[in-house]
């Protein structure tokens, strides 16, 4: 979780003359980065960039299985609002590939 200040999100784009980094969203205070491996126990599919200086918060895998099992009420809102910030991502994925035809 951000804390404070602002990070880059960046993915890896294999171009004809290499490899490159592009920015596809700037998170700021108040929003998670870090959840899809979190959730799927995959690595990270994106690179995360402070812009300046942050302060963040994190729980481990086993942080979060043991809040689960201690307060699944805690737990439900947790993935409620993962839920709608992933559908939000969709939606702007959606609309860049749209942009792209």
């Amino acid at each position: 979780m951000l804390a404070r200040g602002s990070v880059s999100v960046q993915i890896r784009v294999r171009t004809q003359t290499g490899e490159r980094k592009r920015r596809v969203a700037s998170l700021g205070p108040g929003l998670a980065f870090g959840e899809m491996a979190l959730l799927d126990g995959r690595p990270w599919s994106a690179d995360v960039i402070a812009d300046e200086r942050v302060i963040c918060y994190g729980l481990a895998v086993e942080q979060v299985q043991e809040l689960s099992v201690a307060h699944p009420n805690i737990m439900v809102t947790i993935l409620a609002n993962l839920t709608r910030e992933f559908s939000e991502r969709l939606r702007h994925a959606n609309e860049a590939i749209r942009a792209l035809e």
